[in-house]
């Protein structure tokens, strides 16, 4: 059964028929007829799923439960309801050896056999010479209708991806909401995807290929659908993100919830991707029964596994868990300004292990996303944005301070980075020589409040220290 399969594979008919038992033939019919019918036969069993050579006996004496007169079932074919039983049988030669063969009645059914299984898709007459030649299994004709079916189905699903995506965005302007829109343009590249796949499987069942290659093109095919419909979900979930930053970022919008739903949004994203790219990795993997068996082997090993695993990958879990953690408590939001390692800068970016710190230089402080949930922190801009900041003021003994908190409070009126909440002078010291002063005044933001405290200090320095003025040079004398 090996030998005739494997010579019928390669296209040697002519080798395949020596392993016919082609004495119902008569001899002038043989050198003709036999590789003709050990090709319809090759054609229809390396289609059938249910042949498993693993059930025939391999010992040449044969099987303990033989039937007479030496005959060994293979497997069963039905076509319509009339069964055709694939049967091997020992053969006694003319020089007295014995030698098995595919049985005689099995040869006188294959007509039956090719008629219900044989290569003519929808009643097409397929000419001699796309028949004749093979290879893996299958003739030239499925060989060229394999590459066919793959720009028919691109074509056909370019075209149906811009139907649906055309309909779908006729029926989203309709809609007031705008996560339609933003999903119907995120869809059309991946769509194509998955339709594409789709339809290119179904145009292989009319092309009826060997088991072993139509195995290999759905293994093809799924792994594709599976993409597309990843990429179809992480393009809908950016598309949504991206929907969330332009409401956030819209003019009267409050900064501090608009923060709130940036942070969570983007964290979310990326945990999702995450599960959606190890959902699809594995629905890839498991169609291979070689990673099922590794996995059922993992599985019965799973308590030494993991421990093992544990310990390998204790602080990759710790910070995917840690910014799943994060995504909800939200301690710092984008656009934070905070207070780390002793520099001051704005939370840039928040990754699912790691954030980005803007430095007030321009430079980036990249911290673990566990560094915000496990050690103190400034957070300037955790409920409101507005600060307050001091000025201190070294003045002579003898300055008045009423007239320097007047020309404080000057100061703050015409300067446009004042928000109008807090300005304030005392005298926090004093000696002999010399008085503390320190001036209190708010801003907006933290960038708004150091101009502003520069801008006080320099003013309330040249209002208390006055320089003298200039004295015109003698003239010589003449």
């Amino acid at each position: 059964m090996e030998g005739f399969l494997r010579e019928s594979r390669d296209g040697h008919f002519r080798f395949a028929a020596g392993y016919l038992d082609l004495r119902s033939l008569a001899p002038n019919d043989r050198d003709e007829r036999g590789p003709e019918l050990a090709r319809k036969l090759g054609y229809v069993l390396e289609r059938d799923a249910t042949l498993d050579l693993s059930k025939v006996p391999d010992d040449p004496a044969g099987a303990p439960n033989m039937k007479p007169p030496d005959t060994v079932l293979a497997d069963t074919l039905f076509a319509g309801e009339e069964p055709v039983p694939i049967q091997v049988q020992r053969v006694r030669f003319t020089d007295g050896f014995d030698r098995w063969l595919i049985s005689a009645h099995t040869v006188q059914l294959i007509p039956v056999v090719d008629a219900a299984y044989g290569p003519r898709p929808i009643g097409v007459r397929i000419p001699v010479v796309l028949t004749r030649i093979t290879f893996l299994g299958n003739e030239l004709w499925q060989w060229i209708g394999v590459v066919l079916a793959l720009f028919v189905a691109y074509a056909g699903a370019r075209l149906l991806a811009a139907l649906v995506v055309r309909v779908a965005a006729y029926l989203a302007l309709r809609s007031p909401s705008k996560v339609d829109d933003a999903l119907v343009r995120s869809a059309r590249r991946p769509l194509r995807t998955v339709l594409g796949a789709i339809a290119y499987r179904l145009l292989l069942e009319l092309l009826q290929l060997s088991t072993s290659v139509l195995t290999t093109l759905e293994h093809l095919t799924r792994t594709v659908l599976v993409l597309g419909v990843g990429w179809l979900l992480l393009n809908g979930l950016t598309a949504l993100t991206q929907l969330l930053d332009e409401r956030a970022s819209r003019e009267g919008y409050d900064p501090l919830r608009g923060r709130q739903m940036r942070t969570q949004a983007i964290l979310l994203r990326r945990v999702a991707s995450v599960l959606i790219a190890f959902v699809c990795v594995a629905t890839v993997l498991l169609q291979f029964s070689f990673v099922r068996n590794v996995g059922v082997s993992l599985l019965a090993s799973a308590g030494v596994l993991g421990v093992a695993l544990g310990f390998a990958a204790q602080q990759s879990l710790a910070a995917i868990i840690g910014g799943i953690q994060f995504s909800f408590a939200q301690p710092v939001r984008m656009g934070d300004q905070v207070v780390v390692e002793g520099q001051f800068g704005d939370i840039e970016e928040i990754n699912l292990t790691y954030v980005v710190v803007r430095l007030w230089n321009k430079r980036r402080l990249v911290l673990p996303i566990t560094y915000f949930l496990q050690k103190p922190f400034e957070n300037w801009t955790r409920t409101t944005s507005d600060l307050v900041g001091a000025v201190l003021i070294q003045a002579p003994a003898d300055t008045n301070v009423s007239a320097v908190r007047a020309e404080l409070e000057r100061i703050c009126h015409a300067d446009p980075l004042w928000d109008k909440a807090m300005c304030s002078m005392q005298v926090t010291a004093a000696d002999a020589a010399t008085v503390t002063l320190r001036a209190l005044v708010s801003a907006a933001n933290a960038h708004k409040l150091w101009d502003l405290r520069c801008n006080v200090r320099e003013r309330l320095v040249a209002f208390t220290h006055p320089r003298p003025a200039a004295v015109a040079p003698a003239e010589a004398p003449s």
